[in-house]
């Protein structure tokens, strides 16, 4: 089994390295402090606000008390993070 994980872990940063090379063109790097620092979590958070979905219209809609935004947004951010432009 760890043999197919080191597999399944070649092949993901195979198709992720692409990715890499196009932020790193553009000046983005992996090492920088958390306030210069934007993830998918916010770009997703942001594009969502632009359109008027924000977190307490989601809860109201679907009639919840917690959505587990903050959290999912996080994870998302850990996932995949990148220098904001100055």
């Amino acid at each position: 089994m760890a043999i197919t994980d080191r597999a399944e872990q070649h092949k993901i940063k195979l198709e992720m390295q692409p990715v890499i090379d196009a932020l790193e063109s553009q000046g983005i790097t992996h090492n920088t402090k958390e306030h210069e620092l934007t993830g998918l979590g916010d770009v997703l958070e942001s594009t969502l606000e632009t359109f008027g979905i924000t977190e307490e219209r989601f809860k109201e809609f679907w009639g919840l008390k917690e959505c587990n935004c903050t959290q999912r947004k996080k994870w998302l951010n850990g996932l995949f993070s990148w220098y904001k432009n100055k």
